[in-house]
């Protein structure tokens, strides 16, 4: 069992800035945490006595890569708030949960573990007609749920499967219906954040425009230009930033993986189609160039 300084430090250092909060007036150990990879991925298995933890702003603002965390509940109770809901995960239950949206996870002092399992969120995304639903309960009577518990728990490393598990995940976690209409949201910030969503989730078109968006977010081309306008940006700009963004997070799983990708299919995969712009693009989003981007982060992983 680790100290609460040394559980809280394996959070911070492998899921990112998530704000851990100890139960009052007591030094005892708090839990374990231990790190294995499958299909590409991280996964943390989790126990834990603490009082909670949090996702603020802060901590969104400070982490440099975007995850849709899949929590696992194995025993004990987690309560979740997050997206707008409120849901309590017994044993079996699963949730997935947006690393750029504020959270809390509460467990009150009791006993509870939980695998987390960190999905890159622009692989999540990508080609999806709707984004997985983060924040709502996945009960544990769900019929996908043995077929989830086979792909984490399987034996061997799985590499074989790592596009399936996004393409399981995105089906497990499909929203009711399908949302469409940018102007229902109540306020801008939560309006241009689907519309940005909406971007990410087509990024692999090629073709994609402005006045595809328009159609897909039932907004006119000038009001989606003012909306980019106001937030310091252009349609064109997020475009290209998502398919860098997309291409980053290839090129980490693959590092992760020890396999070589082909940079240019990479490319051509997440929309681009003059692989001299995607490279200037990309040495001025990351100040190195692709091929560089790749060995930085498989000397890193060579290193620890």
């Amino acid at each position: 069992m680790m100290c609460f300084d040394e559980w809280n430090s394996c959070i911070l250092n492998n899921c990112g800035h998530y704000y851990s909060k100890p139960v009052k007036n007591t030094r005892k150990p708090v839990g374990i945490f231990s790190l294995r990879r499958r299909h590409g991925v991280d996964i943390a298995d989790m126990q834990c006595e603490i009082d909670q933890i949090e996702r603020l702003r802060a901590g969104i603002r400070r982490d440099d890569h975007e995850y849709l965390f899949l929590l696992m509940q194995k025993s004990g109770e987690m309560r979740v708030a997050h997206n707008g809901r409120e849901e309590v995960l017994m044993a079996g239950d699963s949730l997935l949960m947006d690393s750029t949206r504020t959270a809390e996870l509460r467990f009150d002092g009791k006993a509870s573990s939980f695998l987390s399992v960190h999905l890159p969120r622009s692989l999540c995304l990508e080609g999806r007609g709707a984004s997985p639903v983060t924040g709502r309960r996945m009960d544990r009577a769900h019929p996908l749920r043995p077929s989830l518990d086979a792909l984490m728990n399987g034996e061997g490393h799985g590499d074989s499967h790592a596009d399936y598990l996004f393409d399981f995940i995105a089906m497990m976690f499909r929203p009711d219906e399908r949302p469409g209409d940018a102007a229902s949201f109540r306020d801008r910030h939560g309006r241009f954040r689907y519309i940005c969503d909406t971007i990410e989730r087509h990024v692999p078109d090629s073709d994609f425009t402005i006045e595809r968006l328009a159609g897909l977010v039932h907004m006119s081309r000038r009001q989606l230009q003012r909306d980019f306008r106001d937030n310091g940006t252009t349609f064109t700009r997020v475009l290209c930033e998502a398919r860098m963004k997309l291409v980053a997070s290839h090129l980490r799983r693959a590092a992760r993986q020890k396999q070589r990708p082909a940079i240019s299919d990479l490319a051509y995969r997440a929309g681009f189609s003059d692989l001299s712009h995607f490279n200037r693009s990309f040495r001025q989003l990351y100040q190195l160039s692709p091929g560089g981007y790749y060995e930085d982060h498989l000397q890193i992983l060579i290193e620890h």
